[in-house]
């Protein structure tokens, strides 16, 4: 036991850090209901955007929820990792992982996890690599116009910086995915030129998704040599 605040500033410091438990959100599902894309849909999320299940009713989602519970907004992991109580007292007190230094650092945890998600999949309807549901591009031929060449460029260096910040966020599972799109963009990029830096990249990223052990400093030595400038839209 700690020793107690006596002067009126030590007291209201210990009442600012305690939690009112009336106030925090429902505690997050269970795993049994975590279904990810498995759930087919009654209906596509958006008209014209769902893929319908061969041979069957309902809707694919294109792996919109699996990609939500990598990113992981609500923090479900921690929190049943924590408890409820020491989550969000660590988060009141602004000690949960996040980046503190950069552009990001105004940021909160949730606000940078959502950068996160748009470092990995992009949003513009006439990208190449636009949504989570690609998973195959042409690769590099050595043909591109530099407009082509730019732009996968400029998508490997987001998904370097998106391995970054999911180190500094210590989010494995964004880690692992970031990793597996450095391996395609890599090749989309240069080509087999790329290809051992994405076989490795890839290792890296099914020893994250594995049972057992993995370095984060091996990890970090994919970034660490970089200074990339990304602009996040």
């Amino acid at each position: 036991m700690g020793k107690k605040a006596k002067s009126h500033s030590g007291i209201q410091k210990a009442l600012n850090r305690k939690i009112d438990r009336a106030t925090l959100p429902p505690p997050p599902p269970p795993l049994s209901e975590e279904f990810g894309s498995s759930k087919v849909l009654d209906n596509p999320s958006l008209p014209g955007t769902g893929f319908k299940v061969l041979k069957g009713h309902g809707y694919d989602d294109g792996g919109v929820a699996d990609l939500s519970l990598l990113i992981d907004l609500e923090d479900s992991v921690q929190r049943r990792r924590r408890g409820e109580n020491e989550y969000f007292t660590a988060l009141k007190a602004d000690l949960l992982p996040r980046a503190t230094k950069g552009p990001m650092a105004k940021m909160s945890r949730r606000e940078q996890k959502v950068s996160l998600a748009q470092l990995l999949f992009s949003e513009d309807e006439e990208a190449e690599d636009r949504g989570p549901s690609e998973v195959f591009m042409d690769n590099a031929d050595g043909e591109e116009d530099e407009k082509t060449r730019k732009h996968r460029a400029t998508r490997l260096a987001q998904a370097k910086a998106a391995l970054r910040l999911s180190l500094l966020l210590r989010e494995a599972a964004c880690a692992s995915l970031s990793l597996s799109e450095l391996c395609k963009r890599q090749l989309s990029l240069k080509g087999k030129g790329g290809a051992e830096e994405a076989l490795r990249c890839a290792d890296k990223a099914l020893e994250i998704a594995g049972n057992g052990f993995w370095d984060g400093d091996e990890v970090a030595l994919e970034v660490s040599h970089e200074n990339d400038n990304v602009i996040i839209e």
